[in-house]
């Protein structure tokens, strides 16, 4: 479970040069956080209730918080058909599974219901105790599920949780749809993940920013970095923030598949740039499970995702690793 931390810095004005070309601002409530999406119109045609129609069919789908969605009814072991949503995400996720080395393993529910964070408090019970985990590591292990056509099979025990991967993808959904729409310049957030098209109402690039890893954010001094954001999708994790302490310790909301535990390294926050959002929004959490020197050595093989790093070394001290092509858009 991962949580991001992204705000827009448009400056929203009525209209651009064409007069028939009207920006448009849509935004409202969406899978436990916020949903901010601005796009040039013709004739100011406002596509909210389509958007909105869209996010609840997804909730539908994808959503563990809802009894009724169709995540959840597989997971308490009812034999349904999957739909078009679901297989999407099931297979994208799989497929980065086995890139990531198994860091991205969206069959952890187990251990993150466990842990207590689905309930905002550590459960009791399991901290710290690694016979309980060992024997929860047992029911996790994407390889061990299947979907074969629109059916899924899932081992005795074992959960999915698409958290670290819904959000992106719903923002590629979104994009598409506008895209049917032949709206071509758009800018799309849900929960912090954002894809950016085109240009803004001022013919110019997107621009974006991101929030310093720190617990309490100083308004006038909040951003780690500002970028402009042609064509491209952005998704930021980091566990600077959503954490639970108990006697002293911190712990994060991104589990470890291999050991059971919250993922302990350097990293701070990881910021991703891919041409999917989905897949920068699943990298994302990847990255933080693999610590700084794995990440960086994905990436090299992997030309096509950009990164941010922040990060302390041994001593305590704030580091930063940014890709080279990634350089050239930073503006502050």
């Amino acid at each position: 479970m991962r949580y991001i931390f992204c705000f827009i810095l448009l400056l929203l004005y009525a209209c651009s040069s064409n007069d028939n070309n009207i920006l448009v601002t849509n935004s409202g409530e969406a899978q436990g956080s916020f949903y901010h999406i601005k796009y040039i119109s013709e004739n100011a045609v406002d596509y909210q209730l389509q958007i909105d129609s869209i996010l609840q069919e997804i909730d539908s789908s994808l959503s563990i918080y809802k009894n009724y969605s169709l995540i959840s009814k597989l997971n308490s072991g009812q034999n349904i058909k999957t739909d078009t949503f679901f297989n999407t995400v099931f297979f994208a996720a799989q497929r980065i599974f086995f890139e990531t080395d198994r860091n991205f393993d969206c069959s952890i529910e187990p251990l993150v219901n466990a842990w207590g964070f689905y309930d905002n408090v550590l459960f009791d019970s399991i901290n710290n105790d690694s016979i309980k985990i060992k024997r929860l590591l047992n029911n996790v292990g994407f390889h061990k599920i299947q979907l074969i056509g629109d059916s899924l099979i899932l081992p005795k025990n074992m959960r999915l949780d698409f958290n670290s991967i819904a959000q992106g993808f719903t923002v590629d959904v979104i994009a598409t749809f506008l895209q049917n729409k032949n709206i071509e310049n758009y800018l799309i957030e849900v929960g912090g993940e954002l894809l950016a098209k085109g240009k803004n109402v001022n013919g110019k690039n997107w621009k974006v920013g991101v929030d310093k890893p720190i617990e309490n954010i100083d308004v006038g001094d909040r951003f780690q970095f500002i970028l402009e954001l042609e064509n491209k999708a952005l998704a930021t994790s980091g566990n600077y923030r959503k954490f639970y302490e108990k006697d002293g310790v911190k712990y994060s909301h991104t589990i470890n598949p291999f050991t059971g535990f919250p993922a302990q390294n350097r990293l701070l926050s990881v910021t991703v740039i891919h041409d999917s959002c989905m897949i920068a929004d699943a990298y994302a959490t990847a990255f933080m499970v693999m610590g700084v020197k794995k990440t960086k050595k994905f990436v090299r093989k992997n030309l096509n995702t950009e990164i941010y790093l922040v990060y302390t070394d041994k001593e305590g001290n704030w580091k930063t690793y940014i890709t080279p092509s990634l350089l050239d858009r930073i503006i502050n």
